[in-house]
């Protein structure tokens, strides 16, 4: 196997585990973060969420702030490997809910791993399943 191929494989194995072992308290998922870590939300602006989180801290933060409102889980969780060994393709979908109402979100998020951590996460997703769920945005940003 090449080290281009070992990389792919590396970094695959690791979406696969930050999504199918979604645990954002735990200090083992944590540490999967890259301490400056971008995420990006193409299309969340549309609806009053921030487009861009940068950091490890703010990232934990909301990722635990969603997964915690939510009790997110993911699944059907599927990956794609790019022509760039760092980046992968994952398509899954989440399911959750808030004071009774039904969270069920399809995800397509680009992840880029370097040193076995992950530098860049680029989500989309479907901003009518969130105001759905929430009612309003404040609801989802409350603390």
């Amino acid at each position: 196997m090449s080290d281009v191929e070992s990389q792919r494989a590396a970094n695959l194995a690791l979406a696969r585990s930050a999504f199918e072992d979604f645990e954002p308290t735990s200090p083992a998922w944590q540490a999967g973060l890259a301490d400056d870590v971008v995420m990006t939300f193409p299309y969340a602006d549309s609806i009053g969420l921030p487009p861009v989180v940068e950091g490890k801290e703010a990232a934990v933060g909301l990722f635990i702030g969603v997964a915690e409102k939510l009790n997110l889980k993911f699944h059907d969780v599927r990956l794609q490997s790019m022509a760039d060994p760092e980046w992968v393709l994952v398509e899954t979908r989440g399911k959750g809910s808030f004071k009774g109402n039904a969270y069920n979100q399809q995800y397509i998020t680009l992840v880029q791993f370097r040193d076995g951590q992950m530098k860049q996460y680029r989500e989309y997703f479907d901003c009518q399943v969130v105001v759905d769920c929430f009612g309003s945005i404040e609801k989802l940003m409350a603390g």
